[in-house]
């Protein structure tokens, strides 16, 4: 039998499924050696070609083992640049994917295919949960800053410092209580009932914002209606009269409503 013939019979048997990288080496050891033995007329059997397949493909995962280990510390200790850092890299990876059985190799790449789903999902994710935020803080802080105009505070930031926390954005429902697609902002309000008994209130904004400017707790924040002065008609923010005389009367009473902004 000629040599090329006894290459051409071993060759594929090595085809096992392990590794790709150390199947040419192992093949032309087994190939040589199955030629000396056909040369010396000694008998090549399938279990002297699986042995000596199973030191060629010892040895060469040993010495890639050596390498990668040596490359590793290069990487390690060495300053690279960007490019040949990347290079390493690479070299890294095919030499680690040498070791690996076709089962190791697949499973790997579907780690990676599941590692790059999670990662960009991830990323989309929080884009779209900052985007949100951002509209919805935006749309708030609109719709508080343009009642506190209407209700006449003096510095609309205030208002909106001291509702936004308790204010979300809600689906806006029509007069049959259907849902309409639209979307409101909507407070969540601390007052008081007719009782004197603290109450959570759903609120409009527009509606927390003009009950905020008829509490005496916030009555600073908004400008008195009717005219100023002493000797005129004049109400206190909430929307209770004042005692002109008496204020007139009392010099400290009419600084300290001066001072609060009442009059």
């Amino acid at each position: 039998m000629k040599q090329s013939e006894i290459i051409r019979f071993w060759c594929p048997v090595f085809d096992d499924g392990d590794g790709a990288g150390e199947g040419d080496a192992a093949a032309k050891a087994a190939a040589d050696a199955a030629a000396k033995a056909a040369a010396s007329g000694k008998t090549f059997t399938q279990e002297d070609l699986n042995r000596v397949l199973a030191e060629e493909k010892r040895k060469h995962q040993q010495n890639t083992r050596k390498a990668l280990e040596e490359l590793e510390a290069i990487k390690a200790k060495a300053t690279l640049t960007d490019s040949e850092r990347q290079e390493l890299e690479v070299r890294l990876e095919n030499m680690k994917n040498e070791l690996l059985t076709k089962e190791e190799l697949a499973k790997k790449d579907q780690e990676k295919i599941t590692r790059k789903y999670t990662e960009e999902t991830t990323k989309l994710t929080t884009e779209r949960d900052a985007w949100q935020q951002r509209f919805t803080d935006s749309t708030i802080q609109r719709s508080l800053t343009d009642a506190a105009v209407v209700s006449k505070a003096y510095n609309p930031r205030q208002i909106v410092a001291i509702l936004q926390p308790d204010t979300r954005l809600v689906e806006a429902l029509d007069a049959e209580g259907k849902p309409t697609g639209d979307l409101i902002a909507k407070v969540e309000f601390s007052d008081v009932d007719k009782d004197g008994k603290s109450v959570t209130l759903d609120l409009t904004v527009a509606e927390a914002v003009k009950r905020m400017s008829e509490m005496d707790e916030y009555s600073n924040l908004f400008k008195a209606e009717g005219t100023g002065g002493v000797g005129g008609s004049n109400n206190a923010r909430g929307g209770k009269p004042l005692d002109v005389k008496k204020i007139a009367s009392d010099p400290a009473l009419y600084r300290k409503l001066r001072a609060e902004g009442k009059i």
